[in-house]
C-alpha cells in the first residue's frame, strides 16, 4: 500500500476555496497547502526581490525569465518539516518551478522530478523565432547547464516522452530517466458526435507562453485563410487569458470567443474541431488527450503532437505551414466520414496507450524500482 502526501502552494486567499474540492476528490491523500499570503516576507527578502524581477522581465522588458527560482525560507521549512512528521520516502517534485527544491530536501529521501517541459529546449525554440539581445541567450546557456546539474541531483527523472527523455540523456543527464505520461480519467457515457457546426476550439491559458505564442501565430496566419473559405467559423479559446489580449484580439479578429474555465468541458468541445497551433515547448499536449477522450478531431503542428504516437492522416492531421493548417481543418469539417475514422482511430490508440490503468502501473513500476537501487 501505498500513502500519498500532497503539498501545494496557494498564492491567493480565494484559492482555498477549492481546498474542501480537492481534498473530496483526493480522499485517501494527505493535503498540505503552504499558504504564502500568510507568510509575507519584507520587501528586502530574497523572495521578494525574485518575484520583483521576475515580474520585470516578464511584464515590462517581454523577455522569458531565465533566473533560477527562490523559495521561502518558511515553504523550506514547512516541506521539511512534513517529510520527516509523515515519514516519506520519496519526494516527487513537479514542474520548473519545484525543480531545484532538490537543494533543499534531505538526503535521507529519494527524489524524483517530473520533467513536464525541459525549459532549455523551450528557450532554444523560442529564440528560433524571433531575436533577442546577447545577454538573454547568455542567460538561456546558463540556465541550461544549471538545469542539467540540478536534473542530477535526483535519483529519478521522469519525462512525459522518449523524445524528452533522449534529449535528456545526451546532454549529459546522468541520472536514470523513465518516460511515463500523463493521463486524463475517461469520461462515462461519452460517445461520438459529428462536428455540426463551424466551429474551432483550443483549450490552455495565455499564462504558458507556448499557448500564446502558438494561437497568436494561429490567428495572424490561419484564421483569415478559414475565414475567408467559410465566414461562419467560429474560434472558441478556453482558459485564463490576460484581459489586455482578450481586449487586443477580439477587436483585430473576427468570431473570436474566450471563454475562460469551464465546469464542463465536454459541452463547450463536442462537435468542435480541436487546434494546436503550437511552436515551442516540449513535453507533451494535455489537450490532446482532452481532445480526443470526447472524440474531437484534432489539428496540430509538428511541436505540437511530439512525443504522442498519433499518425498524421490517421488519427490526426499535422501541419505546420499556414495554408496547410487552415486546409486541414476545412477538410475536417466537411468530409465527415473523414472526421469519423480520425476521431475512432486516435481514441483506440489512447486506450491503448494512454489510459489510466497502463500510465498508473508504468509509474507505480518505476518507484519501486528506484526504492530497490
Amino acid at each position: 500500500m501505498i500513502d500519498i502526501t500532497l503539498i501545494y502552494p496557494v498564492f491567493f486567499k480565494k484559492q482555498m476555496a477549492c481546498q474542501y474540492l480537492l481534498e473530496k476528490q483526493l480522499p485517501k491523500v494527505k493535503v498540505y497547502p503552504f499558504e504564502y499570503y500568510k507568510n509575507k516576507d519584507g520587501i528586502k527578502s530574497q523572495y521578494s526581490l525574485f518575484r520583483l524581477h521576475r515580474i520585470i522581465t516578464r511584464k515590462f522588458l517581454k523577455q522569458p525569465y531565465l533566473a533560477t527560482p527562490i523559495y521561502k525560507d518558511a515553504y523550506i521549512d514547512f516541506v521539511n518539516e512534513i517529510i520527516k512528521k509523515d515519514r516519506i520516502d520519496i519526494v516527487q517534485n513537479e514542474y520548473f518551478e519545484q525543480l531545484y527544491m532538490v537543494y533543499a530536501i534531505p538526503n535521507t529521501v529519494k527524489k524524483v522530478f517530473i520533467q513536464h517541459e525541459i525549459q532549455y529546449i523551450a528557450k532554444e525554440r523560442l529564440f528560433q523565432q524571433r531575436e533577442y539581445p546577447s545577454s538573454v541567450r547568455y542567460l538561456a546557456t546558463m540556465q541550461r547547464i544549471q538545469e542539467i546539474n540540478a536534473l542530477n541531483e535526483y535519483d529519478q527523472v521522469i519525462t512525459m516522452t522518449d523524445i524528452d527523455k533522449n534529449i535528456l540523456m545526451c546532454d549529459g543527464v546522468r541520472a536514470p530517466i523513465s518516460a511515463s505520461p500523463s493521463f486524463i480519467p475517461l469520461p462515462d457515457n461519452i460517445a461520438y458526435k459529428e462536428c455540426e457546426r463551424s466551429s474551432i476550439c483550443f483549450i490552455g491559458g495565455s499564462g504558458h507562453n507556448p499557448n500564446l505564442n502558438g494561437v497568436t501565430w494561429f490567428l495572424d496566419n490561419v484564421w483569415s485563410l478559414i475565414l475567408k473559405e467559410n465566414p461562419n467559423f467560429t474560434f472558441k479559446i478556453i482558459g485564463k487569458w490576460d484581459e489586455k489580449i482578450k481586449t487586443e484580439y477580439q477587436k483585430k479578429y473576427r468570431n473570436l470567443f474566450f471563454c475562460g474555465f469551464v465546469d464542463n468541458l465536454a459541452m463547450v468541445i463536442s462537435e468542435c474541431i480541436m487546434v494546436i497551433p503550437i511552436l515551442i515547448g516540449s513535453g507533451i499536449r494535455m489537450k490532446i488527450l482532452e481532445s480526443v477522450n470526447f472524440y474531437s478531431p484534432f489539428v496540430t503542428t509538428t511541436v505540437g503532437v511530439e512525443g504522442l504516437d498519433f499518425i498524421n492522416g490517421k488519427e490526426c492531421i499535422i501541419a505546420d505551414e499556414p495554408q496547410a493548417f487552415a486546409t486541414g481543418v476545412l477538410k475536417i469539417a466537411t468530409d465527415k466520414v473523414l472526421q469519423h475514422n480520425l476521431t475512432k482511430a486516435a481514441h483506440e490508440k489512447l486506450m491503448e496507450m494512454y489510459s489510466p490503468e497502463a500510465s498508473v502501473q508504468r509509474r507505480l513500476n518505476i518507484y519501486n524500482e528506484m526504492l530497490k537501487r
